[in-house]
């Protein structure tokens, strides 16, 4: 008898989890090795300045750039493109598979077969997708806080952990969508087409906002706009911001029990 849908779940990503953990650390250690060269060629800012304002609206995050100061460049480097995409990634992927991608490989009816709800069967694998998205923010805020340690950056834990939290609830917003839009039609490869396109609308509409005036008013409904505009490297994070991140996750995550357990399913 199966005794818990969310310890298996873990079991099951366990292989993935090692390798996101070391491509984080990797990719973290990378970054923060380049800092003191960056540091000390201020040339490399003024470079940057020259660029198109186009350009410059992809590569900021919370609006302002400064290559000089390490809440600038982390917050270029990493949290305004790199750290968000690997994470979307991740849970995108685990949202995906949690339901449809055992349904579509016919694993889903054996999992069924046990005398446990459809209910609870969606509500473990949230809590699964949960836990490996906060482990992996795990991973990355104690890489951010060593590495930061080691090069003398003077930027505060509390600082990088805000950023951190923000960038994992971002994540795990979309990685509720995919899982609502796998759990709802049993189709994995809508699951991810639908919630990459839109995470890639909701970058490129908060990215071009700042550029383009008849985006302005729309821009509040992107959810990477409350995950950047608080700018957490260097103010720490903003609550009405992080509700309303918070409240799209709770939506997804509430409603995709619901469908799921209404639906025919295809095993």
């Amino acid at each position: 008898m199966l005794g818990s849908v969310w310890s298996k779940s873990l079991r099951d990503i366990r292989r993935s989890f090692a390798w996101w953990t070391l491509g984080l650390i990797g990719f973290v250690a990378l970054i923060i090795a380049v800092w003191p060269t960056v540091k000390a060629s201020p040339s490399i800012a003024k470079l940057y300045e020259n660029y198109p304002e186009a350009l410059k609206a992809f590569t900021s995050f919370g609006g302002t750039v400064d290559y000089g100061t390490p809440a600038g460049y982390l917050g270029a480097e990493l949290f305004s493109f790199m750290v968000p995409l690997l994470l979307l990634i991740a849970a995108i992927g685990a949202g995906s598979r949690a339901i449809a991608g055992e349904e579509e490989s016919g694993t889903l009816d054996l999992l069924l077969s046990n005398p446990i709800s459809r209910t609870r069967v969606a509500v473990e694998k949230l809590g699964a997708l949960g836990a490996e998205l906060v482990a992996l923010g795990a991973v990355l805020l104690a890489s951010l806080a060593v590495g930061a340690a080691a090069e003398s950056m003077s930027i505060s834990v509390g600082h990088l952990a805000a950023a951190t939290l923000d960038a994992v609830l971002l994540a795990l917003t979309f990685g509720a969508i995919a899982f609502l839009i796998g759990a709802s039609t049993g189709r994995k490869g809508w699951a991810i087409g639908v919630t990459s396109a839109l995470a890639v609308a909701s970058y490129l509409l908060n990215s071009l906002a700042p550029l383009v005036p008849a985006l302005k008013d729309i821009q509040p409904i992107s959810p990477f706009y409350h995950y950047a505009v608080s700018d957490p490297l260097r103010s720490g994070l903003d609550a009405g911001h992080l509700l309303i991140l918070i409240g799209i996750l709770l939506a997804a995550a509430a409603l995709a029990p619901l469908l799921f357990d209404r639906r025919d399913l295809a095993v």
